[in-house]
């Protein structure tokens, strides 16, 4: 009875030691997760980032040449720029789908279905370039549609026209730079973009000033800069991806089967961003046109608030770009665990990022409006918006790495319904009544612009939620 009652107690007692390892090893396990996706996480947002910065730079030394060249240059190079950026992001918005499906079919080793991803999506990139391209091409149409001046409307014609020459170019290269984004190989994009800027600066001096045997052409020779630099590009980018690098592991060369629901599946992924971007552009110029109605003054320093704003957005989009990599591999692998993981690892890694910029702009108000500006009162004007950035990056980046995220779960629909409504209907309607009724001037669309950020944020928070919860009851199938 006794040997019987021990014999028991003593497995019992190994149960209980063995349960407690294995809580200790899954414990570990899921520790190392953590980290991985940490190092993983910085190791695909650095490139893509400092590749945005590039991109920053190429259009900041644009700007420089020209404004430098001639005034009237310079406002011709800004109002087809407007319209050239704002057809271009949208584009590459709705080219968002290769990113996302590539990570997903790398994700599942599937990695000949990243190769049919590509090819089906290089077609359709050179279609929507065209479309632009033929858009814009009938520029002075569209700059006397936009109720410019004449001579303005000339003027910049010439510059979007060139503009237009290169979109096709853009697009491609962005496909084939996503294609290795996705299967976590940002770096020849980076360094690809890194040369582009030193091959700028020669091309822009070339051309806008005339020199090396070149007319000077001002604004319009800033245009052929980016577009011969867009030609070099996707060229450079088609030799690495369809010859140096690994071609034949990824079947680049294999021409896909004809299947219109795999073509579907990428564009349905990028209307979704597309009208996001569409959107929040779009809402950005409508505040921006609400700015001038508060005078010239008030549309210089919320122009400054803006260009600080988006300096620190493209370190949180290259965040959202490595978060959607890494979520599209996660969903391929149908782990609710690692999605979670790599949600939960963006947010607090684009936080840590947020918060270290917030404290710079809390700390050196004065010293950031300085830097844009001599004009003691627009420097007065310019300090309390910096302020007010600190807390506006935070939800702003944040709600930009989350709809990245969301996009990596192949959710689309809903976060872009939410993301529109956060601008449409509580920025724009809190504008007219903070700046014009209760008149707080230009703080005010700032305070606005805080408030739809951090709504569109705990939005998107709570349906990643949902999701990873509906993902765990339901399954991947739905």
């Amino acid at each position: 009875m006794r040997s019987e009652f021990y014999y028991k107690s003593n497995l019992d007692e190994q149960k209980d030691i063995l349960l407690k390892q294995r809580d200790e090893r899954e414990s570990r396990v899921f520790k190392l997760k953590i980290l991985r996706c940490f190092k993983e996480t910085w190791k695909l947002a650095i490139p893509v980032v400092i590749a945005r910065l590039g991109a920053v730079g190429m259009t900041l030394a644009d700007t420089i040449f020209v404004g430098r060249y001639s005034t009237q240059d310079l406002g011709y190079q800004s109002i087809a720029g407007t319209l050239h950026t704002l057809f271009l992001s949208v584009a590459m918005g709705l080219l968002q789908g290769t990113i996302v499906l590539t990570a997903n079919a790398f994700g599942q080793g599937k990695y000949r279905e990243c190769g049919r991803v590509l090819r089906r999506s290089i077609p359709y990139a050179l279609m929507v370039g065209f479309v632009l391209m033929v858009i814009c091409l009938p520029s002075e149409f569209v700059m006397n549609l936009l109720g410019q001046p004449e001579d303005v409307a000339k003027g910049s014609a010439k510059v979007l026209s060139v503009y237009a020459l290169g979109m096709p170019f853009a697009l491609l290269f962005f496909v084939m730079s996503s294609f290795l984004e996705g299967t976590k190989r940002p770096l020849p994009g980076m360094v690809m973009i890194l040369l582009a800027n030193i091959i700028n600066i020669f091309a822009n001096y070339a051309f806008v000033y005339g020199h090396y045997g070149f007319p000077a052409m001002g604004a319009v020779g800033s245009a052929v800069a980016t577009t011969l630099i867009r030609v070099i590009l996707a060229v450079g980018m088609f030799i690495i991806v369809f010859c140096i690098d690994e071609n034949d592991l990824y079947g680049v060369w294999v021409k896909p089967e004809k299947d219109k629901r795999e073509n579907r599946r990428i564009r349905s992924v990028g209307y979704g961003a597309a009208a996001t971007i569409g959107v929040e552009e779009g809402s950005y110029s409508v505040v921006n046109i609400m700015a001038g109605w508060l005078g010239t003054m008030a549309l210089g320093a919320y122009t400054i608030m803006l260009n600080v704003s988006t300096n620190v957005f493209v370190l949180a989009g290259g965040v959202g770009t490595a978060s959607a990599v890494l979520m599209g591999i996660a969903r391929g692998k149908k782990s609710v665990l690692e999605m979670k993981i790599v949600g939960y690892t963006a947010l607090v890694f684009n936080l840590s990022i947020m918060l270290a910029c917030s404290i710079f702009f809390l700390s050196c108000p004065h010293f950031i409006a300085s830097v844009y500006t001599k004009d003691p009162q627009l420097v007065e004007m310019t300090v309390p918006l910096v302020m007010i950035c600190s807390l506006l990056c935070i939800f702003d980046g944040t709600q930009q790495v989350m709809v990245n995220v969301l996009r990596g779960a192949v959710d689309i629909l809903i976060p872009t319904v939410g993301q529109g409504a956060a601008f449409i209907f509580i920025m724009l309607p809190l504008i007219w009544l903070f700046s014009f009724k209760l008149d707080y001037g230009v703080a005010g669309m700032a305070y606005a612009m805080v408030i739809a950020c951090a709504c569109a944020t705990v939005f998107l928070i709570v349906r990643f939620i949902k999701i990873c919860r509906r993902y765990a009851t339901e399954g991947f199938e739905r």
